[in-house]
């Protein structure tokens, strides 16, 4: 009996050393979520409430980002359909530079200029981050790292030179060259008829005028539409001045009938003309062009006595990667 009562009392100690280390655990925690509380309560009452953003003087508040403002076309500026009517030539991809095709590049447009071309057609395309840069497509070899399983942002595009030597240009880059050229027309090739990617190309091309304030550039811009679908799409988004039916993408029967139906169309839209390859072209077009109004064009030519076979036949102008006007007006070039 003394054992088990000597024992019962060392277990009654124990329990009493664990009761107070219990409590003690406790009182702690207790403190703790005190603390915790009063810090929220202390940022409570510090942080601003409405009222108090409303005592802010004006000349403290930060002042909001002022609208761009859209910049007014020089004094007697000409329409896209102005500069159009005399030209003979449109640089193809923005003109050939020492021979190599198509790579819409800065050196190309300024060759081109220099030589007195004055219409040039813009190969359009999509970055990774959905903005618009001149490019045909994105085969590889021409920049490094870029090809069509590697589609660049528009920084990654625009850092890395074309064949290593020739200037890039972003669709800003383009607006920025027309307001530097005022006498230049450019027409657009976007490639592509799906209406999705139709719009994102159209709404990152509205966008890029507008933030720079030169959405007047649209009226020295060619649309080229590829189907009557497609021309429905892009004058919903925005009704540009002037169009061109390019018929590459669709196709047509090549009839005279079949001529004279998308005439009719471009004639009902306001349309100004049809561009389609040199050999669809036929002759017998030419009066059911003038019936409605409306031009051709044909693409892509490069030698010299096709394209004036061509113009005496009724086409208009010809899509060309190396022709100049002096060189159809049988002058060096």
């Amino acid at each position: 009996m003394a054992r088990f009562r000597k024992f019962s009392s060392f277990t009654w100690l124990l329990l009493a050393i664990i009761a107070l280390q219990f409590a003690g655990l406790l009182g702690l925690l207790l403190a703790e979520d005190g603390r915790q509380a009063d810090a929220a309560a202390s940022e409570v009452s510090e942080a601003p409430s409405d009222d108090a953003e409303e005592d802010i003087p004006d000349w403290l508040r930060p002042a909001d980002p002022e609208p761009v403002r859209e910049k007014e076309p020089p004094e007697g500026a000409l329409s896209a359909e102005d500069i159009l009517s005399g030209a003979q030539v449109i640089a193809h991809g923005m003109g050939a530079v020492e021979g190599v095709a198509t790579l819409n590049c800065l050196e190309g447009f300024q060759q081109q200029y220099e030589r007195g071309v004055r219409v040039f057609e813009a190969d359009l395309r999509l970055t990774s981050d959905l903005q618009v840069v001149l490019r045909h497509d994105w085969r590889s070899g021409w920049q490094a790292g870029i090809s069509e399983t590697a589609i660049p942002s528009l920084e990654a595009f625009c850092n890395r030179p074309l064949l290593e030597q020739y200037t890039p240009l972003s669709f800003r880059d383009l607006l920025l060259l027309m307001e530097e050229y005022p006498d230049v027309c450019i027409i657009t090739d976007t490639k592509f008829t799906d209406a999705e990617i139709v719009t994102l190309q159209f709404k990152a091309m509205l966008s890029d005028a507008e933030e720079l304030g030169l959405s007047y550039l649209f009226d020295r811009m060619v649309i080229q539409v590829y189907s009557q679908l497609m021309y429905t799409v892009v004058d919903s988004l925005h009704h540009f001045p002037h169009y061109l039916y390019t018929l590459y993408a669709e196709g047509f029967g090549r009839t005279e009938a079949a001529f004279r139906e998308i005439a009719a169309f471009c004639d009902e839209n306001g349309i100004l003309g049809v561009t389609m390859w040199d050999y669809w072209w036929d002759p017998s077009y030419a009066p059911i062009a003038g019936e409605y109004g409306i031009r051709a064009f044909a693409h892509t030519v490069n030698d010299p006595e096709e394209a004036r076979s061509l113009l005496d036949s009724g086409i208009s102008a010809v899509y060309t990667d190396t022709l100049a006007p002096g060189v159809l007006a049988g002058q060096a070039g």
